[in-house]
């Protein structure tokens, strides 16, 4: 017999949602002491190379750590020497993922291989598995390529050899575990994964169903049918069978259309009460971050619109090249567009949300930045310290 959703307020979502991402006062000690225990937190960090503030794994973890910690050791922490504790895979795009979820994405490697693996062919899959099993440590795609005699990869004209390498991943015939600098390194599953993680592939497929929407829910706090989907990039199916064997709780939010789903332990939580935040609490997030990459969930939590404009024809943009949300308490407050210029982190404008005090919005954006600055190891450049007046919203200036 159907639960009946419990009711709940789109503001205890808000909060609930920011609760879950464990997004700490930057000078407090926060949850998590390093950038691999925020990836084991959060389940996924997505990946991108864009270097405009910082890359985008750093973003994301510098905002869940405290102020005294420093970018450079993010990667440190993601891609160890020693034992490794990620892998690297894709949902619709590239990201990162905490080792003990392997056998999590199971089901998704396996519908790689029955879909891809009969055109890819057994020799060129022998082939690369040979030459990566020759190297101890792993090895860059560049290594296989000329192992092979193949053309190399330049930029986004992938060789033959780069296209079936990264097919294998999605597979699991390889996995990237480790860096060497910023180049991923490639290697088997049987040397770089430990035993009982592989075997765990071989649970019930309800079970690793049911395992991962319990994964996502610990994440997204409140999530749809649509949202769990994107989130791992599953089909509506997949993830609808997920939540029905996950245990989750249905919610009805108020404003929203769709059913949603929690973990039952979440609704004992009492978030109506959470507010704004403190000015010096404000953190700024990044572009790829949990609580942005899905725009359309963004929209419907937070009613913050993103557009990353990176890409758009500068006399068509809003906002500007890379631009940073504002997060204070539970609210998405406005965004900044701001950039590294050497030792600098350089804001070149602030944009409150509609109904926002902009002196308000500009001290907590003020705030959030001296914090990122100080893990980037940079000065900060702030709203009118250029000489020149900064925008803050299209009819006002602040000098």
């Amino acid at each position: 017999m159907p639960v009946k959703p419990v009711t709940v307020s789109a503001q205890w979502v808000r909060a609930a949602v920011v609760a879950a991402q464990l997004i700490p006062d930057p000078a407090g000690p926060g949850e998590y002491r390093d950038a691999a225990e925020v990836l084991r937190g959060i389940g996924l960090i997505q990946l991108d190379p864009l270097t405009r503030v910082s890359t985008a794994q750093r973003l994301t973890s510098l905002t869940r750590l405290p102020r005294k910690y420093r970018a450079e050791s993010v990667d440190a922490a993601l891609w160890p020497a020693e034992a490794p504790v990620s892998f690297e895979s894709f949902t619709k795009v590239a990201c990162v993922f905490p080792l003990q979820d392997w056998p999590l994405l199971h089901l998704r490697r396996q519908k790689f291989r029955e879909k891809y693996a009969p055109t890819l062919g057994e020799s060129i899959r022998a082939q690369i598995i040979e030459v990566v099993g020759s190297q101890p440590r792993g090895v860059q795609i560049g290594t296989i390529e000329t192992a092979l005699g193949s053309a190399r990869t330049t930029g986004w004209n992938w060789s033959e050899i780069k296209q079936a390498a990264e097919l294998m991943v999605r597979m699991g015939d390889l996995v990237i575990t480790s860096r060497q600098g910023v180049v991923r390194l490639f290697d088997l599953p049987e040397r770089a994964l430990p035993q009982q993680l592989r075997e765990a592939d071989q649970l019930p497929p309800d079970e690793l169903r049911a395992g991962l929407a319990r994964r996502a829910a610990g994440s997204l706090a409140v999530m749809t049918v649509a949202d769990f989907a994107h989130h791992y990039h599953l089909s509506q199916t997949d993830a609808a069978h997920g939540i029905d064997l996950a245990g989750l709780v249905p919610v009805a939010v108020e404003g929203w259309r769709e059913t949603a789903y929690c973990l039952p332990q979440l609704l004992e939580e009492n978030y109506d009460d959470a507010g704004l935040g403190e000015v010096r609490q404000a953190r700024l997030i990044g572009t790829f971050d949990p609580l942005l990459r899905d725009r359309g969930r963004a929209r419907r939590i937070f009613d913050f619109d993103y557009t990353f404009e990176a890409y758009v024809p500068r006399d068509k943009r809003l906002y500007g090249h890379y631009v940073m949300a504002v997060l204070s308490g539970a609210e998405l407050i406005g965004r900044t567009d701001l950039q590294r210029v050497g030792d600098v982190l350089q804001l070149n404008a602030v944009f409150p949300e509609s109904g926002r005090p902009a002196r308000s919005v500009t001290a907590r954006t003020k705030a959030a930045a001296s914090t990122l600055a100080r893990q980037l190891g940079t000065a900060v450049q702030l709203p009118g310290e250029s000489g020149q007046s900064v925008r803050v919203n299209s009819s006002q200036t602040v000098s």
